[in-house]
C-alpha cells in the first residue's frame, strides 16, 4: 500500500521562528564546543565581577560578548524571521500539500508544483518541525500541528527513506 498524505498547509509566524532555530541548531560537535566557549567566557565573566581587583577595559569583552549573543539569539533572530514572514507574501495562500513515494505535490490559488524526492537534499526535524532542504540554505517547512500522528510518522519514513538526515 502506498502512502499518501495530504495537509492544507498554513504557515504561522511562530513556524517561521521556531524554523529558523532549528535550521541554526549546530551539528553535535559544534554544540558542545559552543556550549564549552559559552561557559568559559561565562566562568571568567563571574571570577572577574567577583574579584576584588579593578576593573579594566579588558573585563567587558566577555560580558559585552555574552550580553551580545543574549540580545541577537533571543532577540535579533526572532524579530528577523518575523520580519522574513511578513514579507513573504507566499505565506498568506494556504496550500495544499499531498505527499506521497514520489515526492511533494502542491496546489494553491497561486498554481501547482511538483517536487520529486530527488530534488531535495537532505532533511532535518525536532520535535515540532520538519524541514525538507533543496539546498544547504532553503527549505521547506512543516509543522507537527498539521497532521495528524499516524501521518507525522509516515511523513518521517518518507523523508528518511528518500533523503539523508542531518542532526
Amino acid at each position: 500500500m502506498t502512502t499518501v498524505i495530504v495537509i492544507r498547509q498554513e504557515i504561522q509566524p511562530e513556524d517561521c521562528r521556531r524554523a529558523v532555530f532549528l535550521h541554526l541548531r549546530p551539528r553535535p560537535v559544534f554544540k558542545v564546543a559552543g556550549i564549552l566557549i559559552l561557559a568559559l567566557a561565562t566562568m571568567g565573566a563571574i571570577q572577574k565581577i567577583c574579584s576584588p581587583g579593578p576593573w579594566h577595559s579588558s573585563t567587558f569583552a566577555p560580558l559585552a560578548s555574552l550580553g551580545f549573543l543574549a540580545v541577537y539569539f533571543f532577540g535579533v533572530i526572532p524579530w528577523r524571521a518575523t520580519k522574513h514572514f511578513k514579507q513573504n507574501r507566499f505565506l498568506a495562500h494556504a496550500a495544499e500539500f499531498r505527499i506521497d513515494e514520489t515526492g511533494l505535490h502542491i496546489r494553491s490559488d497561486l498554481g501547482a508544483s511538483d517536487i520529486p524526492w530527488d530534488h531535495l537534499h537532505k532533511w532535518k526535524e525536532n520535535k515540532r518541525l520538519i524541514l525538507l532542504y533543496p539546498t544547504d540554505a532553503m527549505y521547506y517547512l512543516f509543522s507537527r500541528r498539521l497532521f495528524t500522528a499516524e501521518e507525522w510518522e509516515d511523513f518521517r519514513g518518507l523523508a528518511a527513506k528518500h533523503l539523508k538526515k542531518i542532526r
